[in-house]
């Protein structure tokens, strides 16, 4: 793996861990990579998708085991389908 694709799985990775000192620090790397800021934030929306998304699914499974009806879909699956966008 290059680099650069090191450093954005990094950061998303950082993002679904709850670790801000490493974002901070991972962040700082892909500045020193020279990673576009959309490049950044492209990873950090995705990131925040799946992460959302998990949070979701957990909220869906507790509701059906107490009963409740109400579900919600999650954010990386909306859009054109698929959680894969």
């Amino acid at each position: 793996m290059d680099k650069k694709t090191e450093v954005m799985v990094s950061l998303a990775a950082a993002i679904g861990a709850n670790c801000i000192p490493c974002f901070d620090y991972i962040y700082g790397k892909a500045r020193e990579l020279k990673l576009a800021e959309v490049e950044i934030q492209d990873v950090v929306a995705a990131a925040f998708k799946v992460k959302n998304g998990a949070q979701v699914f957990m909220k869906n499974a507790v509701n059906e085991l107490t009963g409740e009806t109400a579900q919600e879909s999650p954010p990386c699956c909306q859009q054109g389908g698929g959680c894969s966008n």
